[in-house]
């Protein structure tokens, strides 16, 4: 591994020389034009995107947009602007200057966006091959909640995993933790995901895009998609294209009424006029009480946490380069069952650090992408906030000397951060892409990708090894269009090596466990007319067993359970297939997609039907067996007249597993219940599998209305199916509907030239109803909340301006 990251130091260095001499080969030509809507008015402020350059620029006061020193060839502008249809065009540049007039019709429908998650090269709705989602703008702002993937909750075959409100994780397709990847700006998260309380360590308000991709993404991102991949797009350093101030910024709060939670974020943001570098700090800090459900109070289920953000970079005709990093610190207070362990005051603590370097080079034949990360994150799950509770005896006890006692609690003092479960990662992460323009209508990316990490066990409860791992992967995706029909395949080879330490108190030997997976994807688009497409892929994913699901055997406070590994487990193959009917104008879009979704070793973890005797947490071992997911989505949105927008879906998800007998019963056949083996095949549900479900919403809204421009009044119903084909010892939920209401707009007199101060208010769960969410961990013995009012404002302020 080290060799390959010194192959990418010398890369970099390799362009870093050659850069400066790229243009020399390329002609100076611009591609410039105007936007306008369908009666001739120019639209300022709207963002133009040139997908094979990456070049972003934003019209003027007159509509007007330039890019400059663009290199012949064939290119794909996509031009997007709020209360606009999106809009594509395809032109190719020669030897002159390349002259565009735009013109965008009206449109009140969102999320009609353009996605770099998909595939190498950006695509918009009707072309991306595989099922995709995208939140930013004002529906994203409406959108985010108590956590980053909050914003997610109900968007189309997506739901969370959720551990209290302060933390959550993405579900997709019935898959979620170690089989949904979650990125930043293309770059995988690292943070110790096994456990179902373990949140996504992101800031919920440095965010500007979310990407959701359904169905698998290992060919172009390795193990771990094998359900799909969410990018979180963070906000970043400003230059001279995006229009911003020479110094600005923004304030923002949310309140959130049912637990006492508010939160507030400050960002300071500009650019150096002569040399073009930009920059961006934030800051941000959330507290929040007690969840209130209809019945009552939960006992600790608080939290706090607090984000720092800082960004450098810069652009021009030779590409762009960008440095981001952030840290996060999180508390959060654990509801343990009062049945098992009552007035528990677990909680846990992560910290999470990340810094990623990104570069994208523009050369004559080809581009250049180049990021570089690296994170760490430290984990701690703690019994008990009374931090003598392991010496409670010896405190109490009359017949032990005082000196005794004090020493004791000086060790206690001393050595804090041993208590309890104590884990940090340290993961490096090295990504190089080269992106080939586009000849005879083929364009493609051939990509490597390195990572690095190193665990280590620090507290008094193990849970799982210290390891090292190594990964290394190789991959080529290509796309061919030919009139109508667009055509995708791509390749991808890994292979993984974990360094397992030994561990006394888990009972494992030092040892090395290798893994290696090839990968593939097939998928074509048909525009069988100006409106529609036709999308079919199939796509073969790869997982590898995580030391936790290998090694654990231990106390896990987050999870509430007694966790206990299989040191055999295989990794996971997958082969999904999917297809799409797609609908896109400036009035209407609907998609409606079905899937099959095959998993051969799938891991999970099932009760044992035991209690831990010590901890009294009952007893979850991990087997693997074929599991099958089917079902589909259809989703919709419809503009009705000039103020009035309809949405809606429909998720239909079933997931079974075919159960085989385990090996070592049949080791041991004269130990071994009959019944009980009998019983345990004859379930053939899997556990934690997202209920059918159906939303349909309204949204109103006009020009100005009582001196607030551009308001909203939103009514949404989410309509939950119940959930009875469970795992034989998990526990039934019953169907339930949901109505949330909405208001917002812009606040008068705080324009701050093309951004506008805006304030969302809305009520949910409006009549207070009793409901157990299926993908709530809380979910055996507490309700969901009840009734919620939210508040959030962002206001935006030029300090410095042009």
């Amino acid at each position: 591994m080290k060799s390959i990251l010194y192959k990418f130091n010398l890369l970099a260095v390799f362009i870093g020389v050659f850069l400066p001499f790229s243009e020399i080969f390329s002609l100076d030509v611009n591609v410039k034009g105007t936007l306008k809507d369908s009666e001739g008015r120019p639209i300022s402020g709207a963002k133009l995107f040139l997908t094979e350059n990456k070049f972003v620029s934003r019209s003027g006061k007159d509509g007007g947009f330039e890019f400059q020193h663009v290199s012949p060839g064939n290119y794909t502008l996509v031009v997007s602007a709020p209360n606009y249809e999106l809009k594509t065009e395809r032109f190719e540049v020669k030897d002159l200057d390349k002259v565009l007039d735009i013109v965008l019709k009206p449109s009140l429908l969102e999320g009609v966006a353009i996605n770099v998650t998909a595939k190498t090269i950006a695509s918009d709705f009707l072309s991306t091959p595989q099922p995709t989602t995208v939140l930013e703008g004002r529906q994203l702002q409406r959108l985010r909640g108590q956590n980053v993937m909050s914003a997610l909750e109900n968007t189309p075959g997506t739901a969370t995993l959720t551990t209290g409100a302060g933390t959550s994780k993405p579900v997709i397709r019935g898959l979620t933790g170690q089989r949904v990847l979650v990125m930043t700006d293309g770059v995988r998260q690292e943070e110790q995901q096994f456990g179902d309380d373990h949140t996504v360590d992101l800031d919920a308000f440095n965010v500007d895009k979310m990407e959701i991709v359904r169905g698998p993404g290992s060919v172009l991102y390795g193990s771990d998609a094998l359900g799909g991949v969410v990018n979180v797009i963070r906000s970043k350093a400003p230059t001279a294209k995006d229009g911003a101030p020479l110094l600005g910024g923004a304030i923002s709060t949310n309140s959130f009424s049912n637990n006492k939670q508010d939160a507030g974020a400050i960002s300071l943001f500009g650019y150096h006029k002569d040399t073009n570098f930009g920059y961006r700090v934030q800051t941000d800090t959330r507290k929040a009480g007690r969840i209130t459900t209809p019945k009552g109070t939960l006992p600790n289920t608080g939290f706090h946490e607090r984000n720092v953000n800082a960004s450098l970079g810069t652009d021009g005709s030779w590409g762009n380069f960008y440095v981001d990093s952030f840290q996060r610190y999180q508390e959060q207070d654990l509801f343990d069952n009062p049945n098992e362990s009552p007035g528990a005051t677990a909680y846990q603590t992560v910290l999470h650090q990340k810094t990623h370097m990104h570069a994208f080079f523009i050369l004559p034949l080809v581009n250049v992408e180049l990021d570089a990360a690296y994170q760490r994150n430290n984990r701690r799950e703690i019994e008990d906030k009374n931090r003598y509770m392991p010496i409670t005896d010896t405190l109490l006890d009359p017949s032990i000397d005082s000196f005794t006692k004090t020493a004791s609690a000086y060790q206690v003092n001393k050595y804090d951060y041993k208590q309890g479960l104590n884990l940090s990662l340290d993961t490096t992460t090295a990504d190089a892409k080269v992106h080939h323009k586009e000849w005879k209508g083929l364009k493609g990316t051939a990509g490597i990708s390195g990572m690095q990490q190193r665990s280590n066990t620090i507290g008094t409860e193990p849970l799982i090894p210290g390891y090292g791992l190594s990964n290394i992967g190789f991959f080529i995706f290509e796309e061919w269009k030919l009139g109508n029909f667009s055509f995708s395949a791509g390749a991808r080879t890994d292979k993984r090596s974990m360094d397992i330490r030994a561990n006394a108190d888990l009972g494992n030997m030092e040892q090395t466990r290798n893994y290696s997976a090839s990968t593939g994807t097939l998928g074509t688009v048909w525009r069988f007319a100006k409106d529609f497409s036709l999308a079919l892929n199939a796509g073969r994913g790869f997982r590898a067993p995580t030391p936790f699901e290998l090694f654990a055997n231990g106390v896990h406070e987050g999870s509430g359970r007694f966790e206990i590994g299989k040191d055999s487990l295989r990794p996971e193959t997958s082969l999904n297939y999917d297809t799409s009917l797609r609908f896109a104008n400036d009035k209407f879009q609907a998609e409606l997609s079905v899937f099959r979704n095959k998993i051969d070793n799938y891991i999970y973890s099932v009760s044992a039907g035991a209690i831990d005797s010590d901890s009294g947490l009952p007893v979850y071992r991990y087997r693997q067996d074929a599991a099958k997911l089917e079902g589909g989505e259809f989703s919709f949105q419809a503009q009705a007249t000039s103020w009035l927008v309809f949405t809606g879906g429909i998720d239909i998800l079933r997931a079974t597993i075919q159960k085989n007998v385990p090996p070592e019963i049949l080791l041991n056949p004269a130990g071994t219940d009959p019944n009980s083996v009998y019983s345990d095949i004859r379930n053939k549900y899997l556990p934690r599998i997202t209920p059918n479900r159906a939303r349909l919403g309204l949204r109103f809204t006009t020009d100005k209305l009582f001196g607030i421009s551009k308001p909203y009044i939103s009514l949404n119903g989410t309509f939950v199916q119940s959930q009875y084909k469970v795992d034989k010892l998990e526990t039934p939920t019953q169907g339930y509907n949901l109505y949330d209401l909405g208001f917002g707009g812009e606040i008068p007199g705080l324009t701050n030239g093309t951004e506008s101060a805006t304030f969302d208010v809305a009520i949910l769960n409006i009549f207070d109803k009793e409901y157990v969410n299926h993908l709530s961990r809380y979910k055996e013995y507490a309700l969901n909340p009840g009734t919620n009012i939210t508040f959030k404002t962002t206001i935006p302020f030029t300090l410095i301006s042009e």
